[in-house]
């Protein structure tokens, strides 16, 4: 028998959607996926080319557990220059993007600590803490997606040991400036907890770039700051990502890191270093979501019953329908009838009932096309 600890942990929304397509899409027919959460961009030849010479070079072996000393200064030197945060590279980890999440939740949480989880929230955030003894705890927030104090308030207790928030967001595409952040940083320092800063969209930000609170200097010992390059450098097959933390936490994370995937992939790191020196990748995907973002509002713009509000980073939109379905049907429907993937808003917290996220990385074809079968669903089931 498997751990009872499994029994209410679930399966990603997004991998799940995308199986039901592969079944479909093995009867013949063409599918318009907008579930997927990556660049469907290639790693750049560059970053490629640094790494292959590398393992040829013999960088095929263990590294130390908490990276190679040169990506975690060159992480340091971008932390100063890119966030504005005095970073240490003793206070910096490198591991395979989603699992530092993990890190963090098994350095901070005690049996039966909440985690605040502003809403609409990524997937996986609820399922990570609650595989490691902690409860989520939701908390709605207002309809520009801004967050509400009030509601904040009324959810810490003395049980509360953190607050997670990526930014950009997943879904919504929020940023979150200096004024958003600071507010957010009060609250966290009055009631002493930890913010998990989840940076891992920073490069994709259209309008403005997002604050990370690890730069308010009362801040630095409270605040876990995450990112990679999954995104920016359309890297996620490298696994490849790192944190920032006080030393307790690096110490305690570096420890787990040890026992169990001893350091995260030597090549994947060298990888990271060429990616650390290309300032011109990110510049070019962030412009290119940019245009895709406005293709795809512009051809989602005239459905009734349809509403958004429009994302200011990341490559996702998460429109608001009035049909009377829930967004796991409705999600449903839309593969089933019209052979389009989304993935349902139930997925990012109760907040994103009557909501499906829409990823538009993708191609202009398909943005296009999937856009005109999402009016023409909408329209018959009105």
């Amino acid at each position: 028998m498997v751990s009872s600890r499994l029994s209410n942990i679930s399966q990603s929304a997004t991998i799940s959607m995308n199986l039901k397509a592969e079944e479909l899409r093995k009867t013949g027919k063409k599918v318009y996926n907008f579930s997927l959460g990556e660049p469907d961009f290639n790693t750049p030849d560059n970053i490629i080319d640094f790494a292959f010479k590398a393992a040829r070079n013999g960088k095929t072996h263990y590294t130390p557990s908490k990276g190679v000393p040169e990506l975690r200064e060159k992480i340091a030197r971008k932390f100063k220059e890119m966030n504005n945060i005095s970073a240490d590279p003793a206070n910096i980890i490198v591991t395979p993007t989603k699992f530092s999440v993990s890190l963090a939740m098994m350095s901070l949480l005690e049996e039966g600590d909440n985690v605040l989880l502003p809403m609409p929230y990524y997937v996986s955030y609820p399922d990570i803490v609650k595989l490691y003894g902690g409860v989520p705890r939701g908390v709605g927030t207002n309809a520009d997606y801004s967050f509400d104090f009030e509601a904040l308030e009324k959810s810490v207790d003395g049980k509360t040991k953190a607050l997670i928030f990526s930014n950009p967001c997943n879904p919504t595409g929020k940023v979150y400036g200096e004024s958003d952040i600071r507010k957010l940083c009060d609250f966290v320092l009055e009631h002493g907890l930890y913010l998990i800063s989840d940076e891992i969209y920073e490069d994709l930000s259209f309008e403005k770039r997002p604050f990370s609170p690890a730069s308010i200097p009362e801040m630095a010992d409270r605040t876990i700051t995450l990112s990679g390059f999954s995104k920016s450098y359309a890297m996620t097959g490298w696994r490849i990502g790192y944190m920032l933390a006080n030393p307790e936490i690096i110490k305690a994370s570096d420890t787990i890191q040890q026992q169990t995937m001893t350091c995260a992939t030597s090549v994947s790191q060298y990888a990271a270093i060429a990616a650390l020196d290309d300032r011109e990748t990110p510049i070019r995907f962030r412009d290119a979501f940019m245009k895709r973002r406005d293709l795809l509002m512009k051809h989602l713009s005239g459905i009734d019953g349809f509403s958004f509000v429009k994302p200011e980073g990341a490559f996702y939109l998460f429109p608001e329908y009035d049909l009377d379905m829930s967004s796991n049907d409705v999600s449903m429907k839309l593969l089933e009838v019209v052979q389009v993937i989304v993935t349902p808003g139930s997925a990012f917290g109760d907040q994103g009932e009557r909501h499906f996220r829409i990823s538009y990385a993708t191609s202009d074809e398909n943005i296009i096309e999937g856009s005109r079968r999402i009016g023409e669903f909408m329209e018959k089931r009105r």
